[in-house]
């Protein structure tokens, strides 16, 4: 005997579809696959984004061979390249600037981003006026994550998940989120978390005004000119799901598609006239 099948059941294997990482728009995503900069002393990375702007250096330049794996770890896209230092010591380093826009301005946020080196000092990521605002993430071998958070009085308030992690020659892959709604900042490496501090709730992450982006200020380290930083990307917020660092970007299409299959199953259910 024939049942339709509700609309409730319906609209929530659609809402399925999407779930998982649907919930996080990507808002920047610098692959490191290719130098749009003919200049043999210039880098110009694209962002993947439309609206973004790319990543711009004057000492780095993109190693076609040296990359933490075979494919992208978050679309299964072969992995070209990385990012390195064109000149080591001192000052020298990666220093590259994604020049600000506006959906760099969230409330909460997910970074991640591939990393390498042995040195002692260096910028890895950060946003900041250089005041009570932004996101820094430093020192390489203690790895040390500071952030600004409302402090509910019109001001802002200092987070600090120190000495997290002492990097190495090897390829890892970083994570740092802020959930404005729960108040959790975590920080994982390769999957794991390492560090984490749980905040006030309903606190937004704070932001100077049209702060640009820094990469790799200072990260001159290179084994034979290999890069050192790969597959930087920023979303909106936190995707679900027990690990956001593993989660690929949601495809436009998955809902229809879901959509079309219940159809279909419907559609085979129903008796014939």
């Amino acid at each position: 005997m024939y049942r339709p099948i509700p609309l409730g059941f319906f609209l929530l294997v659609v809402a399925m579809a999407g779930a998982g990482s649907a919930s996080a728009s990507t808002i920047g995503y610098w692959r490191m696959e290719t130098d749009l900069d003919p200049d043999a002393n210039g880098l110009e990375v694209a962002n993947e984004v439309a609206f973004g702007t790319s990543l711009i250096s004057s000492e780095a330049f993109v190693d076609a061979v040296a990359g933490p794996n075979g494919t992208v770890p978050l679309t299964g896209d072969p992995n070209l390249g990385s990012i390195g230092a064109t000149i080591q010591g001192g000052s020298n380093g990666i220093n590259a600037t994604a020049a600000w826009y506006t959906e760099l301005d969230v409330s909460s946020i997910t970074i991640e981003f591939w990393a390498r080196t042995v040195e002692n000092t260096a910028t890895l990521l950060s946003r900041t006026s250089g005041g009570s605002d932004g996101i820094v993430i430093a020192n390489p071998n203690s790895l040390d994550v500071s952030y600004w958070v409302e402090d509910g009085a019109g001001g802002a308030a200092q987070v600090q998940l120190n000495d997290v992690f002492n990097m190495d020659a090897n390829w890892n892959h970083f994570l740092f989120s802020y959930d404005e709604l729960s108040g959790m900042g975590r920080f994982s490496v390769d999957g794991v978390q390492v560090a984490a501090f749980n905040g006030p709730d309903g606190r937004a992450l704070v932001w100077g005004a049209n702060v640009d982006l820094q990469i790799g200020d200072r990260m001159d380290y290179a084994d034979d000119f290999n890069g050192t930083m790969d597959e930087v990307r920023i979303m909106d917020s936190v995707p679900g799901g027990a690990d956001p660092s593993l989660l690929p970007e949601p495809s436009a299409g998955l809902g229809a598609l879901a959509a079309l299959g219940v159809l279909a199953w419907v559609r085979r259910r129903r008796p014939a006239a």
